[in-house]
């Protein structure tokens, strides 16, 4: 601290603190946060199955209700930022003498650019696709072709081979056969000859019958399974190309996708640079018209005030809805639960309060010792006794000075209670520029 003259001084800042008529109240505030901390310190454990249940589902609703919250009061935020946005925007329009408001045709061009970049990728996909779907009927016609004339030329070559043993077998009875049919021809042979020579031969024919009938079940159970493997064959082959034209058709897509994204960001960024010039040279101009800054400075307090208001209605009523939840679940617990949240809250909202008075005690401390200083000369003034050598000590007479100050008002601070808000609203931040 630095006075006038050629004196040195020095205060006990703690013993002139200690004998503020403020620090009361200092030390209302710090035994008010001292009682919330231990409060959420030695909070009530539950004991039953039913409590932590209880417990269980507060906390659970409290959760929620905190998420309701917030939610409500990002749209209501995000509606007034866009409000006060677009008034400011419909200002700018007014005073610059454009027809539409600043970025409105730039962001209808940029709209456009990106519906036509979609537009002929979708385009471009849709080729790939139709292009996809007759290549694939093609390679599906090319393969049932190439299984269809393999299992012609096993069919025919298993009938070939049925045919040959058919020949076969008949030759190697034709003797017999021949031998048994001259008999029958003889009209002097016994009804018991000629019943045994029609009997042996129908065992021929049966007999050969049913090796041709064994052979040819024998082929088709060949051909059957070689039909099958022709399929699975097929089904590979065919699976084979749909994957490989699936993933080049993946590799063309993403290359046209990146060549889309660059083309955008070229021709958004010009639009961008375009937009950026329009709100400076905007800005440039308003700042030149006091009457339309102050037109500009209403448009956001009126929205700052509206939103303002509606923050502190809503936060009274969550406040108030945590409160309820407490005391139901406190009431089915049979035990009185904490809500942590609150008293959290509360508790910083009090060493807020702690701090500016704080800072409000050192702030007329610093002012007291100027004053002191000045008085008796003193060129500057240690804050601590400490080396203090042959300083002049100056606490007494600033403590005298301090207490002749006029007593502080009620409002200078005041402690808050739990339904108390926070002391500051959440700032309302436009979404559009201003000037």
């Amino acid at each position: 601290m630095i006075g006038h003259g050629n004196a040195a001084g020095y205060i006990d800042m703690d013993k002139i603190i200690d004998s503020h008529p403020l620090h009361v109240e200092l030390d209302q505030l710090q035994a008010q946060i001292t009682l919330l901390n231990g409060q959420a310190q030695n909070a009530p454990v539950p004991q039953t199955d039913a409590q932590r249940q209880a417990q269980a589902q507060m906390e659970e609703q409290l959760a929620a209700a905190d998420q309701l919250f917030q939610q409500e009061m990002t749209q209501r935020r995000m509606y007034y930022g866009q409000r006060e946005a677009a008034a400011i925007a419909a200002l700018q329009a007014h005073t610059t003498g454009q027809a539409t408001p600043i970025g409105q045709q730039l962001g209808a061009q940029a709209q456009k650019i990106q519906q036509d970049a979609l537009k002929a990728y979708g385009d471009y996909q849709k080729q790939l696709f139709t292009a996809d779907g007759q290549h694939l009927q093609a390679v599906a016609r090319q393969l049932q072709q190439e299984t269809g004339l393999k299992l012609a030329a096993r069919r025919a070559q298993l009938e070939r081979q049925e045919t040959d043993y058919q020949i076969q077998l008949a030759r190697q009875s034709q003797t017999q056969r021949l031998n048994l049919k001259t008999q029958l021809e003889d009209l002097n042979i016994s009804q018991d000859q000629r019943q045994q020579a029609e009997s042996q031969l129908a065992n021929i024919e049966t007999r050969e019958e049913a090796l041709i009938n064994s052979l040819k079940a024998r082929d088709n159970a060949d051909l059957k399974s070689y039909q099958e493997s022709l399929q699975r064959d097929a089904a590979t082959r065919y699976n084979a190309a749909r994957v490989s034209m699936m993933n080049d058709t993946n590799d063309k897509l993403k290359a046209r996708q990146k060549q889309m994204n660059d083309q955008l960001r070229t021709q958004l960024a010009g639009l961008g640079t375009q937009y950026q010039q329009q709100v400076a040279n905007a800005n440039a101009q308003l700042e030149k018209d006091p009457k339309t800054r102050a037109e500009l400075d209403k448009i956001h307090a009126e929205n700052q005030a509206q939103y303002s208001a509606e923050f502190t209605k809503a936060l009274a009523a969550y406040q108030q809805t945590r409160k309820q939840l407490v005391a139901k679940y406190s009431a089915i617990g049979h035990m009185q639960f904490i809500d942590d949240a609150a008293l959290a809250d509360e508790a910083q909202q009090l060493s807020a309060q702690r701090r500016d008075l704080y800072s409000k005690i050192i702030d007329q401390v610093q002012a007291q010792v100027g004053e002191v200083a000045r008085e008796r000369g003193v060129a500057i003034v240690f804050s601590s006794i400490r080396g203090a050598g042959h300083a002049v000590d100056l606490t007494d007479q600033v403590i005298k000075a301090i207490a002749a100050l006029p007593s502080p008002s009620p409002e200078s601070s005041q402690s808050s209670d739990t339904n108390s808000v926070p002391s500051s609203t959440p700032s309302l931040e436009p979404s559009g520029s201003r000037s």
